[in-house]
């Protein structure tokens, strides 16, 4: 039986980049991150820490998601077998390992960073479609609930030379140093729990074009030029292949075995709403007025004031 290891450093993470970075290519047109914001947390960190207004030129597309291809080429990037590997090492003993989803961020050049996050969390019949994320954030807060977390562990790697762009993460806890991975990425990856884990990225590039105008409606495509920044019927800017940052998020499900895998597929063990609030009132004296807790300004306020985002240590000049 192996033992927990709160990140993983694979390299080579691929092999094989240029059929990857096919992929990628084709895979247009992306999406600004912004519209995949999930929580008021992830808005921030996804608007360069503005507060929601601002649109920066960072762009997604999903290559597989719920655990199936959507783009051609995106079953080779789920089903790769050195992060299933790799995850099993992160939670340790002989986990099932069920991958589910992969993602594409394209980045432009900006002096503004990715601010330290978590990943929403995930628990047994509470997931961000049935429950408000700012919700699932603090149950992860509380403590109460991590025997109904669903484990996942998210691979991250990078196509990037330019200057800038650094990856922060904190495996050791947010009160620990942050370790720090670096361009030029040369195929290397990242495994870790990032539902736990914070991590970040800092401003990418040098002094260039960082439109300061982008809608939601804004879309990213690769050409024989770069990448094109296009919105509203008009091109706003081409990058050329080495000033944009490519990630790529690998995610999977983990299981300790077939036993709790079936469990949670069954949802025989889901939290309900009630339970939520009955386990918050039980052990944080979180009363909440009768009728619906979720439309309770009160008890939004009171849970929010005793499960506080955790914040982390920078390092300086980041």
């Amino acid at each position: 039986m192996t033992t927990r290891t709160p990140a993983v450093r694979l390299q080579p993470a691929w092999g094989d980049t240029d059929a990857v970075l096919s992929v990628l290519r084709a895979a247009g047109p992306y999406r600004p991150l912004a519209r995949y914001a999930a929580s008021d947390a992830e808005r921030r960190a996804t608007s360069g820490g503005s507060g929601g207004g601002f649109v920066p030129p960072w762009f997604r597309v999903d290559v597989a998601a719920l655990g199936a291809a959507r783009v051609d080429g995106g079953d080779a990037l789920l089903h790769h077998r050195p992060f299933v590997d790799a995850a099993r090492r992160v939670f340790g003993g002989d986990p099932v390992v069920e991958p589910t989803t992969v993602y594409v961020n394209v980045m432009g050049p900006c002096d503004y960073p990715f601010a330290p996050h978590l990943d929403i969390p995930v628990f047994r019949g509470r997931h961000p479609k049935n429950t408000p994320p700012w919700l699932l954030q603090a149950m992860q807060a509380s403590g109460l609930f991590e025997a109904e977390r669903i484990r996942m562990a998210t691979a991250v790697s990078w196509f990037f030379d330019g200057p800038g762009g650094d990856f922060h993460y904190w495996p050791d806890g947010p009160d620990a140093d942050p370790v720090v991975e670096r361009s030029p990425y040369d195929d290397v990856a990242i495994v870790a729990d990032n539902e736990a884990t914070f991590h970040g990225v800092g401003p990418v590039g040098t002094a260039g074009p960082s439109p300061t105008d982008l809608t939601l409606d804004a879309v990213i495509e690769h050409g024989p030029d770069g990448w094109t920044v296009r919105d509203g019927g008009r091109d706003v800017v081409t990058y050329p292949d080495d000033a944009a940052r490519i990630t790529i998020s690998w995610k999977c499900e983990v299981f300790a075995d077939v036993a709790e895998r079936d469990l949670v597929r069954s949802g025989a063990d889901d939290l309900t709403i009630s339970a939520v609030v009955g386990r918050l009132h039980d052990h944080l004296d979180l009363s909440v007025a009768d009728g619906d807790p979720l439309d309770d300004p009160d008890w939004i306020t009171a849970v929010s004031a005793a499960c506080p985002p955790t914040r982390v240590r920078m390092p300086e000049g980041a």
